[in-house]
């Protein structure tokens, strides 16, 4: 049979009726390993007490994950709590509350029983499909005493154990209490809870579904967001004059996960009855930052904007926690500060720690006195720095992962292109190290994100660095229907899968033979999600420009998957429904056009070795889309490879940090049986 299951303890790779096991690297060529992408990083969550003395994180070693706290003046580490992974616990997060208390979530991953309580009925979004999670926030000394449980609706209201409180604002001019949601009998609620005792009030009931509030300049609640649609949709509410709550903006299904929504809350406003948010009123293509009236749905004053990408996040003071920058992803993430000294200490940082790289404000610390910042690139997986303002020293602390050589990871640019309607174009070109910009005739993947309404950045995800990082340049285009660059841009590709997208990604390989860069003997397409369909209708579409293909997670057949939303997300009149008929085409209207381009009904005409790799638990799209495919080219005596992997789902994770390494070990291989060796410096 061609569909192999792979557990956790080997990857099988299969061809036909024939098992061969992932091999490894090229022989007597360094290169970076595996677990510099993907898995557990040795230290994450770092964040800084107010007064700049203490630095928490979560450590990783063999039994699992550490909380640790390091005193500076001391220069003493010392553990407070453990999170082991034979039980399987997982901590979520670290920071602290004051210089004295600690906040932190601890995760518990279990089976889900029929009759448990925790089926499907009471699936949530990050439910992993046979799997669910169990989440509860703590507080404790520094030194780890004095702990205490924040909220836990199964001893507070006895609900079932997979109901999770949150927190939703950790008030940081309140040194003894923070905002978290919690579920009730009523809808969810708005708690202000005591950190030191876990006593606490009412400040807010909600909806069923509501997933989150924002605050106004008075702590107050203005905004409201609301999961709809099952989890698969999201409506934002504003509270008006007379205190009543009126829906603003309501999202279909992808369109407010990947492309930027119409309108996101992002924090406090100036005022009483304002909030900052990311909206794009009056027809505007771009996402803006704007001071929202909530008790009127005004958009009072425009406070951050760009027209080419949108602004879709903040950065917030750590001790006032007032909004103090808009921040967006261009080529690389900038942040344009209200303060010309935030500004010019913000370029100043960015300028000492290298044009190659991105920087991010990390937890807590105090921005006049001393903070941490988080440097990440495309040769640097992530390492925290600490900045003194008063003596004006940047100093390293530590790296998120402690196994990573630079001297072995990859550069990156951004390539220029045109489409064949004229339209620019652009993409970022990872290259492997030791090569430059004039390295000729290199072997090349193109891998195009997913979303569509995604979009890739500077810093790089792990198959782009992995595959650059073993000798190939990855190439990742900004193609139409991706995210970031305003609507406009995202609805051009909209009914063009298979088409416009297909042609833009394409363009853009062909564009780097024709400049020397790669090789057009030694191209191969690969992606994740709509990515994993791009790869599969290349497979059988675009046989004379690529040699092989890696679909991963992807749809091989738009009308079964249009078939499967509507069943699964609440029939025809369903928001993702709608959503997917848009942005797709209509699976009756549009069933030619869409059967066209769609890899499972043209198994027949794949005409390249083809890898097949999916999650057996993958919510988004369904194992199935890859069975069927499988099935489609036995019937048409198609040679492909299949990779199934038990208890994965469809999103990049630690804890799926083994099946991650596994599937970039074996199209690692793969690509190196079709299109050769990466490219090593002679």
């Amino acid at each position: 049979m061609n569909s192999i299951r792979t557990p956790l303890a080997a990857v099988a790779v299969a061809m036909g009726c024939m098992t061969i096991m992932a091999g490894g690297a090229q022989a007597d060529v360094p290169r970076a390993q595996i677990s510099t992408f993907v898995g557990f990083e040795n230290l994450r969550s770092i964040g800084m007490s107010p007064d700049g003395r203490y630095i928490s994180g979560i450590l990783r070693d063999d039994s699992g994950d550490v909380l640790i706290v390091h005193d500076r003046e001391t220069g003493k580490t010392w553990p407070v709590q453990r999170a082991r992974e034979d039980q399987s616990l997982q901590l979520t997060f670290v920071m602290f509350k004051g210089n004295d208390r600690l906040l932190f979530g601890l995760q518990q991953k279990y089976e889900i029983v029929s009759g448990s309580g925790g089926g499907r009925l009471g699936r949530k979004a990050e439910d992993d499909g046979l799997f669910n999670y169990v989440s509860r926030v703590y507080a404790s000394d520094l030194d780890g005493g004095n702990l205490i449980s924040l909220y836990d609706p199964a001893e507070e209201q006895n609900f079932p154990r997979w109901l999770s409180a949150n927190i939703s604002n950790i008030l940081r001019s309140d040194p003894d209490h923070v905002l978290m949601r919690t579920p009730s009998t009523g809808g969810v609620q708005l708690r202000r809870v005591n950190i030191r005792t876990g006593e606490s009030d009412i400040l807010e009931q909600g909806g069923m579904r509501t997933y989150e509030w924002v605050l106004d300049s008075e702590l107050k609640p203005v905004l409201r967001q609301d999961m709809v649609s099952g989890g698969r949709g999201t409506a934002w509410l504003r509270k008006d004059g007379n205190g009543n709550w009126q829906e603003i903006a309501r999202f279909r299904g992808a369109s407010g996960a990947n492309g930027a929504p119409e309108f996101s809350g992002l924090g406090r406003g100036t005022r009483p009855g304002t909030a900052i948010v990311s909206a794009r009123p009056n027809n505007r293509d771009t996402n803006a930052l704007y001071l929202y009236d909530a008790t009127t749905g005004e958009y009072e004053k425009e406070l951050y904007s760009n027209d080419t990408f949108d602004v879709f996040s903040v950065l917030r003071d750590p001790i006032t926690d007032e909004v103090i920058a808009g921040c967006y992803n261009a080529y690389k993430y900038i942040c344009m500060f209200d303060d010309p000294k935030q500004q010019a200490l913000w370029n100043g940082l960015s300028q000492a720690v290298g044009e190659e790289n991105e920087i991010y404000l990390a937890s807590g610390g105090d921005l006049d006195k001393t903070f941490m910042i988080l440097v990440i690139g495309p040769q640097e997986p992530g390492a925290y720095y600490i900045y003194n303002v008063e003596t004006r020293e940047l100093s390293f602390f530590q790296s998120r992962r402690m196994q990573a050589d630079p001297a072995l990871l990859p550069s990156k640019e951004i390539f220029d292109y045109v489409a064949e309607d004229g339209t620019r174009l652009w993409g970022y070109l990872t290259i492997p190290p030791g090569a430059t910009k004039d390295t000729k005739n290199m072997p090349m993947i193109t891998l195009p994100h997913g979303g569509p309404e995604g979009r890739d950045v500077w810093s790089g995800d792990p198959m782009s660095n992995y595959w650059a990082s073993q000798g190939y340049l990855v190439f990742q285009p900004h193609f139409r229907g991706g995210a970031g660059t305003g609507r406009k841009w995202v609805e051009a590709g909209w009914g063009q899968w298979g088409q416009l997208i297909q042609s833009d990604i394409n363009e853009g390989t062909r564009a780097l033979i024709a400049a020397g860069r790669a090789d057009p003997n030694r191209i191969c397409i690969a992606g994740w999600s709509h990515g994993g369909y791009v790869a599969f209708t290349a497979s059988f579409l675009n046989t004379d420009l690529y040699k092989c293909s890696m679909a991963g997670a992807g749809v091989s057949d738009l009308r079964k998957m249009q078939d499967w939303v509507r069943e699964e997300q609440g029939g025809r009149q369903s928001m993702s429904y709608k959503y997917w008929a848009n942005a797709i085409g209509d699976p009756n209207d549009d069933k030619g056009k869409l059967d066209t381009y769609s890899a499972n009904r043209n198994a027949d005409k794949v005409g390249m070795p083809l890898l097949i790799v999916h999650g057996e638990n993958d919510t988004t799209v369904p194992v199935e889309q890859s069975l069927m495919m499988a099935k489609s080219l036995d019937k048409a005596n198609v040679d492909y490879k299949i990779m199934i992997l038990e208890d994965m789902d469809h999103y990049l994770r630690p804890d799926q940090g083994t099946e991650w390494g596994q599937i970039l070990q074996a199209s690692s291989q793969f690509f190196r049986e079709n299109i050769g060796p990466g490219w090593e410096k002679e």
